[in-house]
This record gives structure tokens, C-alpha cells and sequence, in this order.
């Protein structure tokens, strides 16, 4: 199987992008180039935000009826439920991004139901309501600010992509989708789906590119609203550039997660939690595990539980269906993580792994546990399978450990005692915990996502997301208040 070529959607037509980048795509369990990097120009970039601009004044898609809308999502949810389509997903996001294949098989399978989902909720009126007023109904809907910037990262590209696609042509956005320079093929596919389904044109676009082409595109006035998932570096360059026009920002930015282990935790359970936290995804997502901390009385029957349960982690290509974890994106990277392990460790950390390495040239990196470091050497996020261990022998100990860093994005929580467990979470300060158990899913598809701290900005999810691209507004009928105040 092939790449898909690297394509633009600009104004109703497909381009291709004319800088060369002279970096190289490569396959992530082999180090081999396999496609050239390429960036829009100037003036396709300025093209798109025209064609954006003019579809919104147009209003053609914000005044389409939402069921109307409904049915073309739902018509794009059908495009992109075909098998070939999936594969060339699931393949794409596997050799760049080395996400092992079942993972990102079922990541395509996601996408068709993000569209479906969001289609149900214009349908069923989510976005237009009405409530009582001294003078009868009052309308209070939901309408979408203007053109919309979609920047998407390497890491789960499909799943996020898609969110952020759906969400902004639900709430009746024009949208320009900008997806990592690292793993842009899903966004090829699903933008080819949405230009099979005939939307206006300047209605949905997709720039291929890097920084160079997201930074003005953020700043231009015509702009009205950013969703963005990434680094933190990118979402503060981010915040800056809106911050003047207090143009809404949706920005979801990683996060140190903490795992506390109390002294009640079931010792295989929580070791099947860490060990998920560490090789899921290559543990290059922004929930991974950052932080184990863990009760005195049981780290050592802990770490002999994780170490064994590793040992029997196949690390091996992303594209076999034997493997349970893969390599890492780039060689950049790669090199970080092994950097990041080198230098706790010459802080006095102690590395831990038991995986074996794979007989392969790629970005592999087996697991790592580091103990014996001080708190204040692992504020940083690591973002790949890289761990500091801390005990504790006190709840507030935990407490401090868990909440010991500027990040907020996730938490997870072990021990057999939930009415413990519960009380400890809530005083976690993290936009979500997970007792007893580590998944990709959320805990419930009605809660929302959100992020503290320097994890990010806003909340998404089913009805947040499409929300975040509107503002409201109030419609009704007034009372007259009498001259001069009588």
C-alpha cells in the first residue's frame, strides 16, 4: 500500500503544495524516507482564507438548515465507512506516526461515528433553543463566529482530525484544517470525502504544511476562532497571537499524568494500568503515564509486576498484527526520549526496562521506569514511554506529588477502597481521573474533556466541541420601561 498524495482542498479544488520542505516522511520502524515533506505558499494560504472569508459572508452553509447539514455530514459519515477508505487510513497513521496497526484500525473505524454523532446533534436542535420571556418565548441559539483555523497533531491525528472537521461543519463554521506536517494523510482522505459531498466551496479547505503556514493563518483577522491540539510551545504562540482579538481559543496541550498506587491497590490491576499507560499509543498521547506514585509499603511488589508484564510486551513493526506497542514518530523524537532518560539519570534516577528492542532500524524505545528521582526533576512532560517513580507514605504526600506539576489533563487513581479513591480524585487538580482502570475511551460520552493549567484551554467533546466554534445569541420580545425611569 501507498501513501496518498499530498493534496490541498483549497476554493472548491485540489492543488498541490509548492515548497519543498527538504525534510523527508519516513517509515517509523525503518528510518526510510518513503515521502517528501511539502508546504503551501503564501499565496495558496492566502487563497484559502479568501475562499473562507467569502463563504462566510455568503452564509450559504451557516443558513443551510441543520437538518440539511445533519444529512451531509451523515452522507461524508458514509463516504468515510468504506473499508478501502479505513485501510488507507489505518495504514498512513501506522508507518509515520508507528502506532501499531490495530490501534489505528480501530481509530478509522472512530471516524465515520464522529460525523454521525455530530450530525445527530444539530438534528436533535442542539444548537437552537428557546426559553421563557416576560413577553413569550425567547430564541436562544447557537451561531457559528466565522471561518475557523483546525490544527491537528501528529499523535492520534484521525481521531482528534476528525473531531475538530466535524465539530466546526456542524456548527455551520467554514473551516481550513491544517494537520501535523508529520501525519497529514487521514486529512487528505476525510477532506476528499467532504469534497465528494459537494459543500460550498471555501466551506471546508485543507493546507498542507508546518508552522509557516499556521502562524499567520492564526493571526489573520478573518479568522474567528482556533482549535488547537499540540505542544505547549505552539498553544502559548497561539494564545499570543488571538489574545489582542480575543479570538476563541480551544487548545488541548498534553499533560504529566500522575498514576497514585495506595497501599490497597490490587497489585496485578494496577500494573496492567501502568504498563497500558506506557506502551498504548507508543505512549506518545497526551494522557499517558508521566508519574507513578506510589505507597511506600508496596513499590517494590509493584515494579517486579510492571517489569514482568513488560517483559512480555512485543515491541516490535507497527505494521504487524503481533506487536502491542511500536516506535516513535521521528527521529527527533526519538532522540528526546532517550535524551530525557539520560539526563534523570545523571540526576541520580535509576532506569528500569525489561522489554526487548526489536531487530529493526526504527525510532524503538522499550519502556522505561525511572526511580529514585527528586519530584522537581520530573515537572517537565516527557511524552513518551519514559516514567518517574516517587513514593509516598501519607495521603497528602500523594496529594502534593499528583498535583506537583503545572500541568492538568489527566489523573488516574488505584485502590480497592473507592470511597477513598473518589475523595482523593476530586482534590486532584486534572481535568479528569480514572479510578482503577487506564483506557483510551472517556468516562462518559455526555462529560466533557477539559484541561488545567498549562494542559490547555476550554473543554471538548460531543456537544462542547461543536459549542466552541458558536456564540449566542438572544432573540425576543421586550417589555417597554417608561420614560425617565417611572
Amino acid at each position: 500500500m501507498k501513501l496518498p498524495e499530498l493534496i490541498n482542498y483549497i476554493d472548491g479544488s485540489t492543488s498541490t503544495p509548492t515548497v519543498d520542505r527538504h525534510h523527508s516522511l519516513c517509515n517509523a520502524n525503518t528510518a526510510e524516507p518513503i515521502q517528501s515533506q511539502l508546504s503551501c505558499d503564501a499565496e495558496q494560504v492566502e487563497q484559502a482564507l479568501s475562499a473562507a472569508d467569502r463563504a462566510y459572508k455568503s452564509g450559504e452553509w451557516e443558513h443551510t438548515p441543520a437538518a440539511e447539514r445533519a444529512d451531509i455530514l451523515d452522507k461524508i459519515a458514509d463516504e468515510l465507512a468504506n473499508p478501502e477508505v479505513a485501510d488507507t487510513i489505518s495504514y498512513a497513521d501506522s508507518i509515520t506516526t508507528g502506532a501499531i496497526i490495530r490501534t489505528t484500525r480501530k481509530m478509522a473505524a472512530i471516524v465515520p461515528m464522529v460525523f454521525r454523532g455530530a450530525a445527530q446533534f444539530i438534528r436533535e436542535g442542539g444548537l437552537d433553543h428557546k426559553v421563557p420571556g416576560p413577553k413569550g418565548e425567547v430564541e436562544y441559539f447557537k451561531r457559528p463566529w466565522g471561518p475557523s483555523l483546525l490544527i491537528s497533531p501528529w499523535n492520534g491525528p484521525t481521531a482528534i482530525g476528525s473531531h475538530k472537521i466535524a465539530s466546526a461543519l456542524a456548527a455551520g463554521a467554514p473551516a481550513i484544517m491544517k494537520p501535523s506536517e508529520w501525519a497529514p494523510h487521514s486529512a487528505i482522505v476525510m477532506a476528499a470525502a467532504i469534497h465528494r459531498a459537494g459543500l460550498p466551496a471555501g466551506t471546508f479547505q485543507l493546507t498542507l504544511g508546518n508552522r509557516t503556514i499556521g502562524s499567520p493563518m492564526v493571526a489573520d483577522p478573518r479568522i474567528k476562532s482556533v482549535s488547537f491540539t499540540g505542544g505547549l510551545a505552539g498553544g502559548r504562540a497561539i494564545a499570543r497571537a488571538c489574545a489582542d482579538d480575543f479570538k476563541p481559543t480551544q487548545l488541548e496541550l498534553g499533560g504529566n499524568n500522575a498514576l497514585v498506587a495506595f497501599e490497597d491497590a490490587d497489585i496485578e490491576k494496577t500494573a496492567t494500568g501502568i504498563v497500558f499507560g506506557m506502551t498504548n499509543l507508543n505512549a506518545q498521547w497526551c494522557r499517558a503515564l508521566g508519574r507513578l506514585v506510589v505507597h511506600e509499603s508496596i513499590k517494590e511488589a509493584l515494579l517486579d509486576a510492571v517489569l514482568d508484564k513488560l517483559s512480555r510486551i512485543r515491541l516490535g513493526d507497527s505494521l504487524s498484527e503481533d506487536s502491542e506497542m511500536g516506535p516513535m514518530v521521528h527521529d527527533g523524537q526519538y532522540k528526546a526520549n532517550l535524551q530525557a532518560i539520560d539526563d534523570l539519570v545523571a540526576k541520580g534516577g535509576v532506569a528500569l526496562s525489561s522489554t526487548p528492542l526489536p531487530q529493526l532500524n526504527g525510532y524503538f524505545i522499550a519502556p522505561t521506569l525511572i526511580d529514585n528521582c527528586k519530584p522537581e526533576d520530573t515537572i517537565e512532560e516527557v511524552f513518551g514511554p519514559v516514567a518517574a517513580v516517587h513514593t509516598f507514605s501519607t495521603d497528602a504526600e500523594a496529594l502534593a506529588l499528583a498535583n506537583g506539576t503545572p500541568f492538568g489533563l489527566a489523573g488516574y487513581v488505584y485502590s480497592e477502597n473507592e470511597q477513598r479513591a473518589f475523595a482523593f480524585a476530586r482534590e486532584m487538580r486534572t481535568g479528569g481521573v480514572k479510578i482503577n482502570g487506564y483506557s483510551l475511551l472517556s468516562l462518559s460520552g455526555s462529560a466533557p474533556r477539559s484541561a488545567w493549567g498549562l494542559s490547555g484551554l476550554g473543554e471538548e467533546g460531543h456537544s462542547q466541541s461543536i459549542e466552541f466554534f458558536t456564540g449566542a445569541r438572544v432573540v425576543g420580545i421586550s417589555p417597554q420601561d417608561p420614560l425617565g425611569g417611572r
